[in-house]
């Protein structure tokens, strides 16, 4: 679950900007850098621990792709990437640096796409 993205968002130079329910807003110093976490996102979770009982869920199923090899196992998560500029300002309840303005609403849209 989370702790698998936060060691991700660490190990590509991420700041986790806010989360909100399950989903992360994540800003990355290069976008080669979001592009490598998005990928080994996928290839952690479908690696991870998932209890039994999840892998018997029709979103947790084990897929296999025409070969037989392993395709997907456990929950899927969307990502969107998007790269422009935005303005930060602190966030004076976190205290933590927070992003807006119309790179961050393009992002949130391209998002809500991903599949």
């Amino acid at each position: 679950g989370h702790e698998v993205v936060r060691a991700l968002i660490r190990r590509y130079e991420g700041y986790e900007v806010k989360t909100i329910g399950d989903s992360f807003f994540v800003a990355f110093p290069h976008p080669a850098n979001a592009v490598r976490f998005a990928l080994q996102l996928q290839v952690e979770l479908m690696g991870a621990a998932w209890p039994p009982s999840l892998l018997e869920l029709p979103d947790g199923l084990q897929e296999f792709g025409p070969s037989g090899s392993l395709v997907w196992r456990g929950l899927r998560v969307r990502v969107g990437i998007h790269l422009g500029t935005a303005k930060v300002e602190v966030d004076r309840e976190t205290l933590k640096a927070d992003y807006f303005g119309p790179t961050i609403n393009f992002a949130a849209r391209v998002e809500s796409r991903a599949v």
